[in-house]
């Protein structure tokens, strides 16, 4: 299951890299993989990579048995009456054995027969739970619910760090052994990009910007910490440093606050929102950007990062995540303004970006490592899934 939307960035690209790699390994092993999405445009992407995705909306009834899942007594009556959802009813009737969810998904909810794999990108509504995107109108409750049974029902729980397997083990009694743990890779987009000094040109021609700018390509959500961003900037520009922004990404509530606090710190003439950019156009952005920096309080890991690597530019990345950079980014405080500032101006240092390039090279290929270690035993439970679903009654 592809369920989300390409809007939504990093939670899309990581999904499609996941989709890929599984495409590999069932025509490897003999398996058969059945890509469903409710989203016509990722259909049409995945016709990129060659792959025929299948069309699967969420019909009204699949939201009925959503909703009384969630009112919890729900359950006895579909133990009862042996009730199964729209949605399940289609899966087994394409004869699927095994639904992996590529993000944490809800719909989880709605298999009654199915085994499914869930994927859980981080524990942030426990970690940070004062954003309203992760608090109100009952979404902490609903995460709470659905990552304490998809962490304890899947049959396999993929994740992308260790300190989120064993959040999860200490928060919701996941069994250790179900975890598997594969890291996060760059987007095929920019691990694909080629550097093209016309098509780069181009690309930065589009959005009328030049080539130097910091770059944080990211929504426009609170926890993604603009604020502190425009902060550091102000600061600098106070003591006569002029550093130019460029932020992408797709309004999610917060770009009315981060225009004004732009106006209120006289940042305009040095700040440029270009929205949602197509994926294709990543790699000139990141390649004709000074340094990649990122200030968000979501964690213990990010898609950017490994893209701005991938391409060789220079990572400012929050110290709280020091375990996912290494020595490959300037690290800082993110609650700081000044911490930030400091650590933009030492990305002007002699010999710093060579450094960090060396190092963010250095990353990847570390993550590589783990990224092939997990795949290979992602492989050996879904081999060994299969044999004990052999063994049942269908």
């Amino acid at each position: 299951m592809l369920e989300q939307a390409l809007e939504v960035g990093g939670g899309f690209q990581q999904p499609l890299n996941d989709l890929l790699w599984l495409r590999e390994w069932a025509a490897q092993s003999g398996n058969e993989i059945v890509v469903y999405s409710p989203y016509a445009q990722t259909l049409e992407i995945l016709k990129e990579f060659g792959v025929a995705g299948r069309l699967r909306k969420f019909g009204a009834l699949d939201y009925v048995f959503l909703f009384l899942k969630y009112c919890g007594p729900f359950d006895l009556v579909q133990i009862a009456l042996k009730l199964k959802s729209p949605f399940e009813r289609t899966l087994i009737r394409d004869g699927i054995d095994v639904v992996h969810f590529t993000s944490t998904s809800k719909r989880h909810l709605l298999l009654y027969e199915l085994p499914f794999i869930i994927t859980i990108f981080d524990g942030c509504h426990r970690d940070a739970p004062e954003f309203p995107e992760v608090r109100t109108f009952g979404e902490f409750e609903r995460r709470e619910r659905l990552f304490g049974l998809a962490s304890t029902k899947a049959a396999m729980v993929i994740v992308n760090a260790s300190e989120l397997t064993d959040d999860l083990c200490r928060r919701y009694a996941m069994e250790r052994d179900r975890a598997v743990c594969i890291p996060f890779s760059p987007s095929a987009y920019v691990n694909q990009s080629a550097p093209d000094a016309a098509h780069d040109a181009a690309v930065l021609a589009k959005y009328r910007i030049e080539p130097g700018y910091l770059f944080y390509p990211a929504q426009f959500w609170p926890h993604k910490n603009h604020m502190t961003l425009l902060s550091a900037l102000a600061s600098l520009r106070a003591r006569g440093i002029t550093e130019r922004l460029v932020l992408c990404g797709s309004d999610r509530g917060g770009r009315d606050k981060i225009n004004a606090a732009i106006r209120h710190f006289g940042l305009s003439d040095q700040i440029s929102i270009i929205g949602f950019v197509e994926s294709a156009e990543l790699g000139a952005l990141y390649r004709g950007a000074a340094a990649l920096v990122m200030p968000s309080y979501f964690g213990p890991t990010n898609l950017p990062p490994l893209e701005a690597w991938a391409v060789g530019t220079p990572v400012i990345y929050p110290e709280a995540f020091k375990a996912q950079a290494g020595d490959a980014a300037i690290l800082f405080d993110y609650d700081d303004p000044r911490s930030l500032a400091e650590a933009i101006i030492r990305l002007r240092d002699e010999g710093t970006r060579e450094r960090l390039r060396a190092a963010g090279e250095r990353r990847l290929a570390q993550f590589a490592e783990e990224t092939v270690a997990g795949r290979q035993q992602f492989a050996r439970h879904l081999e060994r899934l299969k044999h004990r679903l052999a063994l049942m009654p269908r």
